[in-house]
């Protein structure tokens, strides 16, 4: 049974009231320093004006990687970086203290979304934009994070929507001397 528009707007608007509000929160703040580090630790591997990924993708991963490759345009002053579902899952699942095991995965199937974007200047990750490609019942979302405050967040029907409307909010925070940077 498809949901009626009324019940996908009414779903969307409860996940927009749910969202931290855009301002300076302990959560938030700690939420930016982890993308921070994640930046910090891929930095060898970023080229500015590029969307990059990890080496080791699945057939669907590698699909979906080469569709944003090609539809995201990343601001010559920035990179960028996909984190698949398969690594988001090594990344965040808890492991025993009894040495490397692989990370269980109880939807690798059907994860419940197509990945992450993350963008930040290639110089400074005080601004950091993260792009969740969330499938239904969640809503895809962009987020954009300013030294530990919440800036902006964007919500989209579909993950299309979502990337269609990615390259536009990367120029709009991530270009130098954008409303982002003098705010």
């Amino acid at each position: 049974m498809k949901p009626s528009p009324k019940s996908s707007s009414s779903r969307i608007a409860e996940i927009i009231e749910n969202r931290s509000a855009a301002d300076r929160h302990d959560l938030v703040k700690g939420w930016h320093n982890l993308l921070a580090g994640l930046f910090t630790q891929m930095a060898p591997y970023l080229r500015e004006g590029h969307l990059v990924t990890f080496r080791t993708l699945d057939d669907k991963e590698r699909a979906f990687f080469e569709e944003l490759h090609r539809n995201v345009a990343v601001p010559p002053s920035a990179g960028a970086i996909y984190l698949p579902p398969s690594v988001r899952f090594q990344m965040m699942h808890h492991r025993p203290d009894q040495g490397p095991q692989p990370a269980a995965d109880p939807s690798a199937e059907n994860p419940p979304d197509k990945g992450i974007v993350m963008a930040s200047r290639t110089a400074d990750a005080g601004i950091i934009v993260n792009a969740l490609l969330a499938k239904p019942p969640f809503a895809p979302a962009i987020d954009v994070y300013d030294d530990g405050q919440l800036l902006a967040g964007y919500v989209y029907n579909t993950i299309d929507e979502c990337i269609a409307a990615l390259s536009k909010v990367l120029q709009i925070h991530l270009l130098p001397g954008t409303p982002s940077e003098t705010a």
